[in-house]
């Protein structure tokens, strides 16, 4: 599977309400959490020691540091999990900046912003702090669960023996009054120390509004970067259809209404006949034109809207015999930029699925999703897979693609195992 994403900013949630903080859910949390904190709390903290006292041996410490890093990306996916499903929180996913790069470049860089983002620390912070609480509440209800079972059995014989009177233990009946006080503390701690653990995950899980905002702003600068490669892809295909289709056919007319010229005094019908092959020069050139205009900006989009654009691809698409269904689910037009760039989606997977796939049918689902105000754009083919989104600068297709929905701030995503069947799909934001 190949991904393009733009990781948007959180739904501003300043105050995120919790559908609850007490009862046999939260408890039993706190308490496996406890368990799990007697042995789990070490092995970040030894993989971060190892790393650290590794420092000599480059190798070892660059390989502690990626271990570090994973386990709290794997940390930080598990207590959002546990704080949603525990105490209901809808705590947004903080911002994360993405590496520009690609490959193995890619990779190691964004281990750097990881590691010096506030956004990894404070996952780290939130842990430990987290298993820290879960620890010390379970220990000490533990300590007065087993003060009210033997205490006052202890006391009770060592009043009977040589023992307590000489040191003085307490007596039988306020025995039983500090168990009965020790059983109701540590039902206490058991019931209400959720709520710390719900305070904690307010406070470190949700990301901050500074992060917020330099996210958005960083957000808007990858879709310019976007946009700017995108048209740039844009000009290279209209260049290289104009230079390998249309001058070649708009050269080859000149010459042969040229040589018609040098005939008609001399060889009239040879003369006719090459004007009939210049004619025919043109009505070529002129549907390769249409072609290259249509890649540009089709006519029929802002006139009839796109529901009967893509009607017009997905006619085009099955004349070069790839039966294609199309469904739309569109209860009012959106706004232009959104409908050529879901046009375009669907226009360029469907001529890969033409040109290269070997498919045998297509499927085509453009739906607006009220909610969200999205639109949801997916090209199905049962061809024989294998699409990838090329590296390359002066590479078209699906790279093109999907520099022109991360420029709508969108995300693409193509799905296409080498076993086949290729899904191309794209999220289109519909707001302002």
């Amino acid at each position: 599977m190949v991904t393009t994403t733009l990781d948007m900013p959180p739904a501003r949630q300043d105050d995120p309400a919790p559908v609850r903080r007490l009862g046999v859910v939260p408890s039993a949390s706190m308490l496996t959490g406890a368990a799990l904190g007697v042995v789990w709390f070490w092995i970040p903290l030894l993989v971060a020691v190892v790393a650290i006292s590794s420092i000599p041996s480059v190798v070892g410490f660059a390989v502690g540091v990626v271990i570090f890093v994973y386990l709290v990306r794997g940390i930080e996916r598990v207590e959002r999990i546990r704080s949603e499903a525990v105490f209901g929180f809808g705590i947004p996913v903080p911002p994360r900046r993405i590496s520009p790069y690609d490959g193995f470049q890619h990779w190691a860089h964004q281990l750097w912003l990881d590691i010096g983002s506030a956004r990894f620390w404070k996952v780290v912070g939130h842990h430990y702090l987290r298993l820290t609480v879960d620890v010390l509440a379970a220990g000490v209800a533990l300590a007065l669960l087993a003060f009210a079972v033997v205490g006052p059995a202890v006391a009770t014989a060592a009043r009977r023996s040589d023992v307590g009177l000489r040191f003085g233990f307490v007596s039988p009946p306020l025995a039983w009054v500090l168990a009965v006080v020790a059983l109701i503390a540590a039902v206490g701690i058991v019931v209400f120390g959720p709520i710390v653990d719900a305070a904690v995950d307010r406070w470190l899980l949700p990301p901050s509004a500074t992060a917020a905002l330099q996210h958005e702003v960083s957000a808007l600068s990858h879709a310019r970067r976007g946009a700017v490669s995108s048209a740039h892809t844009e000009r290279h295909r209209i260049e290289r259809d104009l230079h390998d289709s249309v001058q070649p056919r708009l050269v080859s007319l000149a010459m042969t209404i040229g040589l018609a010229q040098t005939k008609l005094d001399t060889d009239l019908p040879q003369a006719k006949k090459l004007i009939g092959e210049a004619h025919e020069d043109a009505k070529s050139a002129l549907l390769e034109l249409r072609n290259v205009v249509r890649g540009i900006a089709p006519t029929i989009l802002p006139d009839r809207g796109l529901d009967a654009a893509l009607s017009s691809v997905v006619q085009r698409i099955e004349t070069s015999g790839v039966p294609t269904t199309l469904t739309v689910g569109l209860p009012r037009r959106l706004p232009e930029e959104v409908e050529a760039c879901a046009y375009f989606v669907v226009a360029e997977a469907l001529t890969n699925v033409a040109k290269h796939a070997r498919a045998t049918q297509a499927v085509v689902t453009v739906r607006l999703d009220e909610a969200s105000d999205a639109l949801f754009v997916s090209v199905y083919d049962d061809g024989i897979g294998g699409a990838t989104v090329t590296a390359d600068d002066d590479a078209t297709g699906l790279r093109g693609l999907g520099e022109r929905v991360t420029a709508a701030r969108g995300t693409f995503e193509v799905s296409s195992p080498v076993t086949g069947s290729t899904i191309v799909t794209a999220v289109l934001p519909c707001g302002s």
